[in-house]
């Protein structure tokens, strides 16, 4: 499966929260690679491979997001 992710927050900063943290599966520590939800910025994974969360946020937070599926 495929995750599709357009974030959609003007002035959004790491401090706000809501960061998505994702685990590349050859990573050497567990740090993780964060994605600050800025306006604009459009992420896809294999969401059903690749670990990943999304951080509390401090306000609220939008995005549009699509989900790929295979039969």
């Amino acid at each position: 499966m495929i995750s599709c992710i357009l974030y959609l927050n003007p002035d959004w900063t790491p401090e706000d929260g809501g960061l998505l943290r994702i685990y590349p599966p050859d990573a050497t520590d567990e740090a993780g690679i964060d994605v600050v939800p800025h306006a604009g910025t459009f992420v896809c994974f294999l969401s059903d491979r690749i670990p990943h969360e999304v951080l509390p946020a401090r306000r609220e937070r939008f995005s549009l997001t699509g989900w790929m599926h295979r039969k």
